[in-house]
């Protein structure tokens, strides 16, 4: 039976990057994966959102995600794995409350509402995370370990204005979001391994030139969530600035 069979995994988005880290996830035979995303699959997509086929097309992508990884880890000889679809998207008021039941958050939605409520919650909950972003060729990945590493706050202060990394006004290239989800996927196996090493670092990479850059990030004396000013989840600390939620 695999090292992760204990483990609970929440994925928060199923998509250009949910898709390779789900994948490597199941096959690795971590024990409960949940999948959280309130899309449906778009043939627009396909090309990066790798668990999907023209067939998923209108179907929900948590129920197919869901349905697949369990197939991939059943095939890869962990029968053990269970993976159940949550359809809708992670919310202040319940943020908190789902996060606490898994041992590990591996984010890659495609918006920044999302992604600070990730970090947020997970620092509150004391829950370890990795988050991610890729745009065209390029892209980061940032695992953090509450209470001992950097978090996406102290890398990025907030939600900036603008539209949402990877989104549809961007656009995404399926071989960068692998790439950036299967190095999230390594980044989420180390720490549930406790490999803290692997917290507080972001690697940035550039598809075009095949060039990855490791660089960590100090913890911030200035946030809020790390230096313990954060107690609760404000609602409108997530309103869109100028972005889609």
């Amino acid at each position: 039976m695999s090292d992760f069979a204990a483990k609970r995994v929440l994925l928060v988005g199923a998509g250009g990057l949910g898709s390779p880290a789900g994948t490597l996830l199941a096959r690795a035979g971590v024990g409960f994966l949940e999948v959280l995303d309130d899309d449906v699959v778009d043939e627009s997509n396909l090309q990066r959102q790798t668990l999907y086929t023209r067939a998923d097309v209108g179907a929900s992508k948590a129920q197919r995600a869901a349905e697949q990884l369990r197939h991939l880890a059943h095939v890869a000889g962990h029968g053990h794995v269970e993976v159940r679809a949550r359809e809708g998207r992670l919310l202040p008021d319940l943020a908190l409350e789902l996060v606490r039941d898994f041992d590990l958050v591996v984010e890659g939605s495609d918006n920044y509402p999302t992604k600070f409520l990730t970090a947020d919650a997970c620092c509150l909950a004391r829950v370890p995370c990795v988050q991610a972003g890729a745009v065209r060729w390029v892209g980061w990945v940032l695992g953090s370990q509450p209470g001992r590493s950097a978090c996406l706050r102290c890398a990025f202060e907030d939600i900036p204005a603008g539209p949402p990394p990877g989104g549809a006004p961007a656009g995404g290239l399926g071989a960068g979001g692998g790439v950036i989800g299967a190095l999230q996927a390594a980044t989420a196996l180390r720490l549930l391994r406790g490999d803290l090493a692997a917290a507080g670092v972001i690697t940035h990479y550039r598809a075009l030139d095949g060039a990855l850059r490791r660089m960590a990030i100090p913890r911030s004396a200035d946030c809020p969530c790390c230096n313990g000013q954060m107690t609760h989840l404000d609602e409108a600390r997530y309103a869109a600035r100028d972005c889609a939620a």
